[in-house]
C-alpha cells in the first residue's frame, strides 16, 4: 500500500509543468546565447568580405606589378645613328608622363594617357632596321572608380590591350628618378643620361563592398631600367 502510495506522488509529480519564473529565465538564457551567436556569425562574415576584397586587391598589385616592372627593365629606345666618342647607339627618350603622343605610332584608345615606356627591338632578320616598341598605361572611366589598362605596340601595330587592374579611386600617380638622383613627374622625359632609372606608379582603390566610403588601399609598383 505505501509503494502504491509512492508511485501516484512521483506520477503526478512527472506531470507537473514549468513555473512562470522557469519560463521567463529560459527565454532570457535562449535571448542572450542568440544576440552572442548573431555577433559572432555577422563578424565573421563581414571579416570573410574584407579578405576576399583584400585578397582581389592583392592579385591586382601583383599582375600589374608583372607587368610594370618587366616593361620598366626594357625602356632603352636607340638611335639608329652610332657615337663613336661613346662607342655606342645614344639612349633617345624613352619615357613619356603625362604623354603628349610623340612616341606612340599606334592608335590608342579613347582614354586618359597615364605613361608612355618604350624601347628598341632588333629583329635576326633586319637588325639594321630595329623596330620601336611602346607600351602605354591609360586610366579608363570618366570618373572613380577607373581602370588601369596597358597597350603595347609594335611600330603602329597594336599587339596588346589588357587591363591590369580595376575599381581604382584616384588617378594613378608616376614618378621618375635619374640616375643623377632628380626625382619627380617632370623627369620622366628625359633623354641620353637623363632617360630614367627607377619609375615608379602608385594605385589607390577603394573596397567597394564596404560602406565606407574613405577605406582605401593603396600600392606602389616599382621598376628599374637594365639598359646602360
Amino acid at each position: 500500500m505505501h509503494q502504491l502510495s509512492i508511485r501516484k506522488r512521483r506520477a503526478r509529480h512527472a506531470e507537473d509543468g514549468f513555473t512562470l519564473i522557469e519560463l521567463v529565465f529560459t527565454v532570457a538564457i535562449v535571448g542572450i546565447i542568440v544576440v552572442a551567436l548573431t555577433g559572432v556569425v555577422v563578424s565573421y562574415l563581414r571579416t570573410t568580405v574584407t579578405v576576399e576584397t583584400r585578397l582581389t586587391e592583392s592579385h591586382d598589385v601583383q599582375f600589374a606589378s608583372a607587368y610594370w616592372q618587366r616593361d620598366v627593365a626594357s625602356i632603352g629606345r636607340r638611335s639608329t645613328t652610332y657615337d663613336r666618342p661613346s662607342h655606342s647607339f645614344p639612349l633617345q627618350q624613352s619615357v613619356e608622363a603625362p604623354d603628349t603622343g610623340s612616341l606612340v605610332s599606334c592608335s590608342l584608345p579613347s582614354a586618359a594617357n597615364l605613361v608612355t615606356l618604350a624601347w628598341t627591338e632588333y629583329a635576326p632578320a633586319s637588325p639594321d632596321t630595329p623596330t620601336k616598341v611602346t607600351v602605354t598605361y591609360l586610366r579608363q572611366g570618366a570618373g572613380a572608380p577607373y581602370d588601369l589598362v596597358r597597350v603595347r605596340c609594335t611600330g603602329s601595330h597594336v599587339d596588346s590591350r589588357v587591363t591590369v587592374a580595376k575599381n581604382l579611386s584616384a588617378v594613378p600617380t608616376v614618378v621618375c628618378v635619374r640616375a643623377d638622383g632628380a626625382s619627380g613627374a617632370d623627369k620622366c622625359n628625359g633623354a641620353g643620361a637623363n632617360v630614367p632609372v627607377i619609375v615608379t606608379m602608385t594605385l589607390t582603390s577603394h573596397d567597394k563592398d564596404s560602406r565606407d566610403a574613405s577605406s582605401t588601399y593603396s600600392a606602389t609598383l616599382s621598376g628599374e631600367r637594365r639598359q646602360t
